[in-house]
């Protein structure tokens, strides 16, 4: 009997549960279509050169999402279009900790500091753009090279089976000669058995 009651009361506890979760995993999906709506709508903005829209709607997206990359350099591009580079900089600093490995956040760090007469930092900035467009190319190198012996391994694979095949048929040819040859009375061998 307690038994039958924990397992009624942890059934009545999940049908209270179950509303709560699926209204929070709602929630979830809303405010990132919101998210998403506010950052096309800066896209356009920034489109027509509408820079304080594109402003207000990239913030939004990001009180509402933060840790989209996407989000952050787009401002960082707008305040760089208006020419608050220190609010760039800022903004491109937040993409690189999201993501550490994209190219392009270094060039308009080094391009917001140049313009800001930091040339140490705008260097520095460049230098780690060239080097990642240099490991970048070299991965691509290797990619490719790679391809290419996979390539030639699948054809010196394909190369040895059709010697393979040639050999085999080649055996079988002479087989069929030889019998065609002692049908016709020449030299044949006596079959002892």
């Amino acid at each position: 009997m307690y038994l039958k009651s924990i397992i009624l009361q942890s059934r009545f506890l999940l049908l209270l549960l179950f509303p709560v979760i699926f209204v929070a995993c709602t929630d979830d999906v809303q405010i990132q279509k919101s998210a998403l709506r506010y950052f096309n709508e800066g896209n356009s903005a920034l489109k027509h050169r509408d820079y304080q829209v594109a402003i207000w709607n990239y913030q939004k997206a990001i009180s509402l999402d933060s840790e989209s990359p996407n989000f952050h350099y787009n401002l960082g591009l707008t305040y760089y279009e208006i020419g608050n580079y220190s609010e760039s900089i800022d903004s491109f600093k937040r993409v690189e900790l999201l993501v550490p490995s994209q190219s392009d956040t270094y060039y308009n760090l080094a391009l917001a500091h140049y313009k800001m007469s930091n040339s140490r930092l705008a260097d520095i900035y460049y230098n780690r753009y060239q080097d990642m467009l240099s490991l970048k190319k070299a991965q691509e190198r290797l990619v490719e090279v790679r391809k290419e012996q996979e390539r030639e391994a699948r054809i010196a694979e394909s190369d040895s089976k059709q010697k393979v095949i040639k050999r085999s048929s080649t055996g079988s040819k002479n087989k069929s000669s030889s019998k065609n040859n002692t049908r016709q009375g020449k030299s044949e061998v006596p079959n002892w058995e």
